[in-house]
């Protein structure tokens, strides 16, 4: 099966045809392609690389082995629930559940400012569902969850996107009274502590530890609260373009990295490489000391826009460890599990981090009030509990 399919990219309010993707799938299910700018594109003003590392502003034809799709489109495709409900909403069996066929299905109701078509001009992001839906999406996500088979009793979530990153139940919806774009979170039946407060409550922290995150705030639906995540890549200038961590790093299945190599790569993009170190490394002490463990390369992100280039994205799913992983995904140097106060400090005057021992004051300062930063979010003292580890972190 040969697809031929339409990469378009908003630059100011509208939509350009930046290039075109072939993907060939053979009868295995391997899979081959290649990707190349439309000579238009090439001579807009203001026209910029998809993905600065694999496919540079040039004429060249860029070919790409298994899965066919270069990463950076993969990039626009939402996590598993999402994918799952993409499935269900647009009835793939299982033999066209490949990332052509989830490229056309998404077509411009992805994050970012990508869309994709087969032909002819796509169409502005519809307006995401209205946030006065919000205890609806709530119960459609438990019955979708429970393994509900009508469609017409989810057919509200059907309509909803979702983001990249993670597997938790979550929906895209608009305020249309502030005006603000969110991704809703929400808890799932499988949860056993509650993680929506939980991950408001690290939210908090991190703020207090000068991360910068999205503005977010918890809602109450009945009997149960959502996690309000301001999305970013939405800005006053519009959509704005996103690339993964791990596309830029060229990382697939379960990669070795480490977060120096994090670091080298977002000194290299990045149109302002200190302010951006600093950041990266702040947050990867704020991970190492909240126990962090779902510290993956998805869940970093570089944003672009025309007025500001590259630029690191604000931090977001952040935890501590409820899944009690005790390993970080990403190495501290040569180590996946907590290096201590030291050695984070020797890092950053390793990495040529100005302030570094003062970024570890400032994050360690922050987390020292953490028992009473939970309890302020209304989480009970049994599940604070099972983060004690926190707390010999910050008592070093």
């Amino acid at each position: 099966m040969i697809y031929r399919i339409e990469a378009w990219i908003i630059i100011n309010g509208s939509y350009c045809n930046a290039g075109e993707m072939v993907c060939e799938i053979a009868e295995n299910g391997r899979a081959g392609g290649a990707f190349r700018y439309h000579r238009e594109y090439l001579e807009l003003p203001g026209a910029f690389a998809l993905d600065p590392v694999s496919l540079p502003l040039k004429s060249d034809t860029f070919p790409v082995r298994h899965p066919g799709v270069f990463a950076v489109f993969e990039d626009s495709l939402p996590d598993d629930w999402g994918r799952r409900l993409l499935v269900r909403k647009h009835q793939l069996p299982r033999h066209r559940q490949n990332l052509p066929e989830l490229l056309l299905a998404l077509g411009s109701a992805g994050l970012g400012a990508l869309a994709y078509r087969e032909s002819g001009h796509p169409e502005l992001p519809q307006p995401d569902t209205s946030i006065i839906n919000l205890a609806e999406l709530v119960r459609e996500a438990e019955l979708f969850e429970q393994g509900e088979r009508e469609d017409s009793a989810i057919s509200l979530l059907l309509s909803a996107g979702s983001s990249p990153g993670g597997a938790r139940p979550k929906a895209l919806v608009y305020d249309d009274v502030r005006n603000i774009h969110y991704i809703a979170k929400f808890s799932s039946t499988r949860d056993q502590v509650d993680v929506v407060k939980i991950e408001a409550a690290t939210m908090s922290l991190a703020a207090k530890a000068g991360l910068v995150i999205p503005p977010c705030r918890l809602e109450e639906c009945g009997n149960r609260q959502v996690l309000l995540v301001q999305r970013y890549d939405i800005g006053d200038a519009g959509r704005r373009h996103m690339i993964s961590l791990q596309t830029l790093l060229k990382m697939e299945g379960y990669y070795n990295c480490r977060y120096y190599d994090v670091l080298e790569i977002v000194r290299k993009i990045s149109a302002d490489p200190q302010r951006d170190a600093e950041l990266l490394f702040r947050q990867m002490v704020f991970n190492a000391v909240i126990s962090n463990t779902d510290d993956h390369l998805k869940n970093f992100w570089m944003v672009r826009d025309m007025h500001d280039g590259w630029r690191l994205s604000p931090s977001f799913d952040l935890l501590p460890d409820i899944r009690q992983a005790g390993e970080h995904v990403l190495f501290f140097d040569l180590d996946t599990h907590y290096p201590g106060r030291e050695k984070l400090e020797k890092l950053g005057r390793l990495w040529r981090i100005p302030r570094a021992a003062l970024i570890v004051d400032e994050v360690y300062g922050a987390i020292a009030g953490w028992k009473e930063e939970f309890s302020s979010f209304g989480i009970v003292p049994e599940e604070i509990a099972r983060f004690a580890e926190i707390g010999r972190h910050v008592q070093e």
